[in-house]
């Protein structure tokens, strides 16, 4: 993921977990590729790890920003949702305005949930392929979207 978000300039990419268990893990790797042996053996990867923070939640998230501007939060469902959905152009447009700072969530699994759904200002609309099946691991789909976005439109984003 931290990879993919520096391919499109994205500046910083938040990882939430409300395991401490998990985040623990996460924390280590990320040790390992910017200050140990794997600093030396992929430098590269290092580089893009120091764009990731870990979070116990949203919350901790938002309070990242400062609060001042709050973010624009936006959301992303392989569904629609009525009244709240957004066009990856209309996004593209509202970012480079950059009157606000913006986030784009993303969920695993199930997806987001319904609470966090509802806390979003906006939904992306959803990735839809030729069949019935929709559901795309997280990488594949956090690079459609930011390629939807982003790709070609030169830029840095967080």
């Amino acid at each position: 993921m931290a990879r993919t978000c520096m391919t499109f300039g994205i500046d910083l990419c938040y990882i939430v977990s409300p395991l401490a268990r998990q985040r623990e893990i996460a924390e280590k790797l990320i040790h390992h590729w910017i200050h140990g042996y794997g600093a030396k053996y992929n430098p590269a990867r290092g580089e893009a790890l120091k764009k990731v923070r870990i979070k116990p939640d949203i919350d901790a998230v938002l309070d990242d920003f400062g609060g001042n501007p709050r973010p624009f939060v936006v959301g992303t469902s392989s569904r629609t949702r009525e009244g709240k959905m957004m066009s990856s152009d209309d996004f593209h447009d509202f970012v480079m305005k950059g009157q606000q700072p913006a986030l784009v969530l993303f969920g695993t699994g199930w997806g987001l949930t319904e609470e966090v759904v509802d806390r979003c200002d906006r939904m992306l609309e959803p990735i839809s392929g030729a069949g019935d099946y929709n559901h795309l691991s997280l990488r594949v789909a956090l690079g459609i979207i930011l390629d939807r976005i982003f790709s070609q439109r030169g830029g840095h984003h967080e």
